[in-house]
């Protein structure tokens, strides 16, 4: 399974959404369509951090980009209530699943949601982090 953090500008962010994934032990994260900050300072960190801990990190233009080159079985694309048309069934991931999150507040455009499965683990909009977070903690009981 991949976690992708999809559309960021915060280098803060890429670095807290590769803290999570690798403290429950994700073996590669994916940032795709990462701007200013996130790839000039947060990416390089990211990336130090990944080297450290024996872990990968991929980094590519767009999600398109992604998806192409991991070849997923399905693409789960985890965004707020508004946007996404069903609540995420935990026993739908599987093992060559691409999970993305989006970066920016909101959420997915249309165009990006059409590239996979549209899932809420929350009603509220909590954000990337926190979906992540729940996410793995989730997959992790199973």
């Amino acid at each position: 399974m991949f976690v992708c953090l999809h559309n960021t500008y915060s280098a803060k962010q890429v670095e807290e959404f590769g803290r999570i994934a690798y403290g429950f032990d994700v073996n590669t994260v994916v940032i795709t369509k990462a701007t200013a900050s996130a790839a000039q300072t947060g990416v390089p960190t990211l990336q130090k951090m990944a080297y450290k801990l024996k872990k990968n990190i991929l980094f590519f233009e767009d999600l398109d980009d992604a998806i192409e080159v991991l070849r997923p079985e399905k693409v789960i694309m985890i965004g707020n209530k508004n946007i996404c048309e069903k609540k995420l069934d935990f026993k739908e991931v599987g093992e060559n699943d691409l999970i993305v999150f989006s970066g920016v507040s909101t959420g997915f455009t249309q165009i990006e949601l059409e590239k996979g499965l549209g899932r809420y683990i929350v009603e509220n909009e909590i954000g990337a982090l926190g979906n992540l977070a729940i996410f793995l903690y989730e997959i992790s009981r199973m």
